[in-house]
């Protein structure tokens, strides 16, 4: 039989976590520095290049499996707060904005500036140098839309920051956390 938790645990189980969740079997390669921030998740087999650059991923991001994230010769990367790379993913942008979702095997090319809050579809691509307003999708063969739902009500980004810390607290009990193997 399961009993019902109060409202004070129920809220204290929706804090984030404090330190990034990075598994053991995550992949960094490179000289320059990797800063990744509180509640990040860096899943198993996920890959951070910071051969190019230093790499800054926010909090309460997600690398998925076999996504890449950096550059080898192309400058710095700067992933920002409540962002997913999904698996398969290769991001080489110059920076990418809150809130943005990068899908399934999609490819975001150097020096690209993604604002906050777009959607790259899965399979699509954002070439290299190309930079994307605040609540771009690319979808369908290089199509171009503007999100207006999520631009025009903020309790909607709100409810998704909400989605992506339970998220990153339900995953980060999934993959055992080595986060001291990488720490420097």
């Amino acid at each position: 039989m399961t009993s019902r938790s109060s409202d004070a645990s129920k809220k204290s189980s929706l804090l984030p976590a404090s330190k990034p969740t990075l598994s053991e079997k995550a992949q960094f390669t490179g000289s320059h520095a990797v800063n990744i921030g509180e509640g990040a998740i860096i899943h198993p087999h996920a890959r951070i290049r910071a051969e190019g650059g230093d790499v800054m991923i926010g909090k309460h991001s997600m690398l998925y499996e076999r996504a890449l994230v950096g550059t080898v010769d192309g400058g710095d990367v700067t992933i920002g707060e409540y962002v997913n790379i999904e698996t398969g993913a290769v991001v080489e942008a110059k920076s990418v904005g809150d809130g943005t979702t990068v899908e399934v095997n999609a490819v975001v090319g150097k020096s690209a500036v993604l604002g906050r809050w777009c959607k790259v579809a899965p399979l699509e691509r954002v070439e290299a140098g190309e930079v994307l307003e605040d609540f771009t999708v690319v979808y369908g063969d290089g199509q171009r839309r503007t999100d207006k739902t999520t631009k025009e009500h903020k309790e909607i980004r709100d409810l998704k920051k909400e989605a992506q810390i339970k998220a990153v607290q339900v995953i980060s009990t999934m993959i055992p956390n080595f986060s001291a193997k990488w720490e420097s």
